[in-house]
């Protein structure tokens, strides 16, 4: 299970919630791991995932431009690679398991690196204004 904590925060606004949100969808697939569950299931809720991440994404670099933050076209390009490394495990896994696995590692590499480093850089520059 992945854990909102307050070193995640970024601005106490939309952002927060919005990583909120996505920690939400992210603990529900995590829990859709038991027998009693379909591939269906997964990949409804591992889609809801998908499209969340986009249109955060889109409001988060809206937001960046607007603060003219300096790394915004940086942060878009990770923002791209995370949106394709989804549609990669999205197409290619062909039962739960896997689906899982790489949900699980997306999520690794997301939260950890993600939000605890680009996004915290994010913070820093806003906290500097």
């Amino acid at each position: 299970m992945f854990e909102w904590t307050s070193t995640m925060s970024i601005d106490d606004g939309f952002i927060d919630e919005d990583h909120k949100k996505l920690i939400d969808i992210a603990n529900r697939v995590v829990q859709l791991h038991h027998p009693n569950r379909n591939a269906e299931e997964l990949k409804q809720v591992i889609r809801e995932r998908y499209d969340y991440v986009k249109y955060h994404f889109s409001r988060e670099e809206k937001f960046m431009q607007e603060i003219q933050y300096p790394a915004a076209d940086a942060h878009h390009q990770k923002h791209a690679a995370i949106v394709k490394d989804m549609n990669q495990y999205l197409t290619s896994s062909h039962h739960m398991g896997d689906m899982l696995d790489n949900f699980r590692m997306l999520m690794n590499k997301w939260v950890l690196h993600h939000i605890m480093d680009e996004n915290v850089a994010l913070r820093e520059f806003m906290e500097s204004r």
